[in-house]
C-alpha cells in the first residue's frame, strides 16, 4: 500500500518505518511522512511505557493509535 504524503506529496510506503497511512477510521485513507506529520504537530506519545503515538488525520480531524 502506496500513496502520496498529505503534505510534501512525496512517495508514503506502507513498509517504511518512518512513513504512516491512517486508514482506520472514516472513508479515507491519508498517506504522512513522520517528519510532514510532527512538523504540522498532528503526533502526540501516548503513553512512555507503550511507545504507541496519537496521529491526527489532517483532512477530518479522528485521531489514530499507531
Amino acid at each position: 500500500m502506496s500513496g502520496e504524503c498529505h503534505y510534501c506529496h512525496g512517495l508514503v510506503s506502507g513498509s517504511e518505518r518512518d512513513h504512516i497511512i491512517l486508514n482506520q477510521h472514516g472513508n479515507h485513507e491519508v498517506y504522512l511522512h513522520e517528519q510532514c506529520a510532527d512538523g504540522h504537530n498532528l503526533i502526540e506519545s501516548v503513553g512512555s511505557s507503550s511507545g504507541d503515538v496519537e496521529i491526527v488525520c489532517p483532512e477530518c480531524g479522528a485521531v489514530e493509535t499507531q
